[in-house]
Formats: structure tokens, sequence, C-alpha cells
């Protein structure tokens, strides 16, 4: 069986382990969706970490798909525990580089990225938070271009951003969007 070993990094309160969480209920690794606000995720299981809704330790959780083993390596946002990402970083094939469309590409987003490219790591941006008040994707892929990376190509155009309604739709490689 093969193993890819992906990082989950951002800066704090984007996402990280609502995501990771989520991975692991759609591909059947946890039978329950857990929530950080409820304190109870896979990752976030050291009791600071669920009082204060903050992950402090680098947490490893899997799933399989196909003949691949996934380990998900679920990395702190906060910069004081900046020495947890950087372990994590020896060991990824690979990472997801979230941001909030609320708070967009912040100083911690541009630290990890420049650490990504230093190690030549593959890194899949995701933007997330998508249905939250004030979110915003207008100009959100120029400044991933301007201050992250100009080799970035959009899979998925978002529609009704910053309401419920909030959705992604695939974007072929012809720009248009999918039906």
């Amino acid at each position: 069986m093969r193993t890819l070993n992906i990082g989950i990094l951002a800066h704090v309160d984007a996402g990280k382990t609502s995501l990771t969480e989520r991975l692991l209920f759609d591909h059947g690794a946890v039978d329950r969706l857990g929530s950080v606000d409820a304190g109870d995720t896979r990752t976030d299981d050291g009791g600071i970490e669920r009082r204060r809704g903050i992950t402090i330790r680098s947490a490893v959780a899997a799933f399989t798909v196909g003949d691949t083993r996934v380990n998900l390596i679920d990395t702190p946002g906060h910069s004081d525990f900046v020495a947890e990402v950087e372990r994590a970083l020896e060991v990824l094939d690979g990472a997801v580089l979230l941001l909030s469309a609320v708070e967009g590409v912040q100083a911690r987003t541009r630290v990890l990225m420049r650490a990504l490219r230093r190690l030549r790591l593959p890194t899949l941006v995701f933007v997330n938070k998508i249905d939250r008040a004030g979110a915003r994707t207008d100009g959100l892929l120029g400044d991933v271009r301007r201050l992250l990376t100009p080799h970035v190509a959009p899979l998925t155009e978002v529609t009704d951003a910053g309401t419920p309604r909030a959705r992604v739709a695939v974007r072929p490689p012809d720009g248009r969007t999918a039906e």
C-alpha cells in the first residue's frame, strides 16, 4: 500500500481542523462529523485544544483511497506553535494551504507558502469559509498570484460568496463553468 503524507496548513482560524474532519468523514474514517466548537474533533484531542478551540500539536489522522493510505497532518495555525509546523513539513509529500475567504492572504500564509516553495512541495490552495459574511472571492485569485505564487490555476468558481447560498462549481480547463 502506498502512503501519502498531506499537511493541512494555514493561519489561525482558517478552518484546518474542520477541513481535516470533513475529509475523514467523507472518506469513512470517522462515522460522525466532529466540530471544533463542540470540542469533539479527531485531531484536537488535548484538553487545552478542546477548551480553546485551537490546534497546539500537529496530529495525524488517516483514510484510504484505493491502494493509497492518506495521512492528513493537521497543523497549528498560531505562530506560537511554529515548531510543530516545521516538524510536520519534514515528512510531507504535499500540502493543502487554506485561505479564509474572509481574511484572505495573511502574513502567516505567506511564511507558510515560502517554506512550501523552498521545500518544493506540491501545494493545493484551498479557499474556505466562502459562506461567511464578508467572504470575498473577487480579487482573491489576484492576491494569491501577487502575494503567494504566480503559478496558480483555479479549479472551481464560487457563486453567492458571503451568503449561506454560497456554492462551488467545477471550472473546466477551458474556463467555462460545468453544469
